[in-house]
């Protein structure tokens, strides 16, 4: 961890102050990553899961629901939290919302019925808005402007770690027995104990470089509804991989629980560079230009993996797909941060996590037809093919909201 940031506070808001220190930085950075853990971690357990409740009627679709219906509790939640957090300490439903997090994904484990699976992945996804929404806010209070991009950066790289790690436990659990994947949640308890002991409390409060409370210029409003529309298409393009892969792995590889886990953990570790990178070339580009180049470094692994020969291949391009998604997701929440002035960072954060988890939940809504008409293949080249897309829209967008500089 680099050393202990430091930042000044507005020159009307009071004294210079430190950022918090290494414990409270890692913290934030390792509750963070608990975002993955969300949604595709039991990923390598859906085949069993679907094996286990194949007399439910409509089982095929709802078991790929254990995935996605977590985003769609986010999404519909976070922009309340985001009016809580506006209106309250986060400090107190950041810890509280993670308690709810270790709680509810850990009960998966216990259920006995299809039915009451959903209903605590429905319990995961209101902690998740508010553990999300509330630590993009709290970030936003503790440390400035140029010293975000660092914590979103460090952010994003453990998630492929702890992504690679839990997804590659939750497949060896599920080879014994698919309810032990819901036990990876378990991990989070100790964080729990840590962010409560390590991370500061701390008001409401704007930062330097943040902007300005009263900024509603066209500039700030286009970079904002700019990065809610990416937010929104980002993942549900890229969360066809934890959705349909496995069945992909599983129909044309002979897939294992274990064989799709290693598969799906190469586009998490493939996150890595992509986000490592960002770091770097954020200080060399811009915003728009980073996200151009996030979506066609992902519309390849797309088109890669929907042609690969071969498993090996077919394990690379994932790995390419993670690459890009590591370059879009911190410039997300920097850009943002960047337009939002302090008062409206909770609200603004809220819609933010609430873009993403839609976009997760819209996924299988919209590839399982694609994949029911032309088969999984396809539907992974069309994707590509869609990123792409995606990439020149945000190259032309770039010019009208040149000036906006990432946190």
């Amino acid at each position: 961890m680099n050393a202990i940031i430091k930042m000044e506070v507005l020159a009307d808001a009071g004294p210079v102050q430190e950022a918090p220190g290494r414990a409270a930085q890692a913290t934030l950075v390792l509750v963070g990553s608990l975002v993955v853990m969300a949604t595709a971690v039991v990923a390598p357990a859906l085949p069993a899961i679907e094996a286990h409740f194949a007399g439910n009627p409509g089982a095929d679709y709802l078991v790929r629901l254990i995935v996605t219906l977590p985003a769609l509790a986010i999404a519909l939640a976070a922009p309340v939290a985001g009016l809580v957090l506006d209106r309250v300490e986060r400090w107190p439903v950041v810890l509280g919302a993670l308690v709810g997090f270790v709680v509810f994904g850990g009960a998966g484990a216990v259920v006995s019925s299809l039915e009451m699976l959903l209903a605590t992945r429905v319990g995961l996804g209101l902690s998740v808005a508010f553990l999300m929404a509330g630590l993009t806010s709290l970030i936003g209070d503790l440390f400035p402007s140029h010293a975000r991009g660092a914590i979103m950066s460090r952010q994003v790289s453990a998630n492929s770690l702890i992504a690679l790690s839990m997804i590659l436990a939750a497949g060896a659990l599920a080879e014994i027995e698919w309810r032990g994947a819901f036990l990876i949640y378990l991990a989070a308890a100790p964080l729990v104990a840590a962010f409560y002991v390590f991370v500061p409390r701390k008001v409401h409060a704007a930062m330097p470089g943040d902007a300005p409370a009263a900024d509603g210029g066209q500039a700030g409003l286009g970079a904002v509804a700019a990065v809610y529309a990416l937010a929104l298409l980002c993942p549900l393009l890229y969360m066809t991989l934890p959705t349909q892969s496995p069945f992909l792995i599983a129909e044309s590889y002979d897939g294992t629980p274990l064989k799709i886990a290693l598969a799906f953990g190469a586009s998490t570790l493939g996150v890595l560079p992509g986000s490592l990178a960002f770091g770097r070339l954020r200080h060399a580009m811009s915003p728009w230009a980073l996200f151009a180049l996030g979506f066609a470094v992902m519309g390849l692994g797309f088109v890669l993996q929907g042609i690969a020969p071969s498993f090996p291949l077919l394990v690379a391009a994932m790995a390419v797909a993670g690459l890009g998604f590591g370059l879009v997701m911190p410039n997300l929440s920097t850009t943002l941060l960047a337009s939002a002035p302090a008062r409206l960072r909770g609200r603004l954060s809220g819609l933010l996590v609430s873009s993403i988890f839609l976009g997760q939940f819209l996924s299988p809504v919209a590839s399982q037809p694609v994949v029911v008409a032309w088969g999984y293949q396809a539907t992974f080249v069309l994707g590509g093919v869609l990123l792409w897309g995606v990439a020149g829209a945000a190259l032309a967008g770039a010019r009208p909201w040149r000036r906006v500089e990432p946190a």
